[in-house]
This record gives C-alpha cells, sequence and structure tokens, in this order.
C-alpha cells in the first residue's frame, strides 16, 4: 500500500497535468484531493518528516505557479470582456445615428 506521501505526490503530479492541459475542472477536484492528503499525511505518525517537508515544498511551488497563472488568465479575461463592452457601447451609438 502506498504511503500518504505517496499518494500526495501522485496526486500533485496528476494536478500539474491538468494544469498544463488547462482543465480546471479537474485543478479543483485535484486540489481538494491534495489538501485531504496533505492533511493524511501529516497525521501518519510513521511519515517520514523530511520528505513531507520536501513534498510540501513541491506542492507549494506548484500552487504558486497555479496562482500567477489564474491571474494571467483573469487579466486577459477581463481585457477581453472591456472589448466586448466598449464594441457593444460602439454598437449602440452607430444605432442612434444610423
Amino acid at each position: 500500500m502506498a504511503s500518504a506521501v505517496e499518494k500526495l505526490q501522485e496526486t500533485h503530479a496528476s494536478l500539474i497535468a491538468a494544469v498544463q492541459a488547462g482543465d480546471w475542472q479537474q485543478v479543483g477536484e485535484l486540489d481538494k484531493a491534495c489538501r485531504e492528503q496533505v492533511r493524511v499525511a501529516m497525521e501518519d505518525p510513521a511519515r517520514d518528516d523530511l520528505q513531507v517537508a520536501s513534498t510540501l515544498e513541491e506542492l507549494s511551488e506548484t500552487y504558486r505557479e497555479v496562482v500567477a497563472l489564474c491571474q494571467a488568465v483573469q487579466g486577459k479575461i477581463a481585457e477581453e470582456l472591456q472589448g466586448l463592452q466598449r464594441g457593444r457601447q460602439g454598437a449602440k451609438v452607430y444605432q442612434m445615428f444610423r
């Protein structure tokens, strides 16, 4: 049976793959799984503290990258929405003077 840390590492790898694929629904599900597995790993009395610390640091780095990516996507979507709003306003002005 795989240890809690090994399960966390496997889920972490799946999380990275989902982020790279842009599968945000899967990212959300894997985020929940990672949180639960972190809890289990921390409660495991037979845990290797160095392995847990290393795994958590890697997971933390992944989350930093995911947050940065989400912020970039959010900014791009905000720009697209502003462009749509300007286009809609332009169409209204055009219809007024038609």
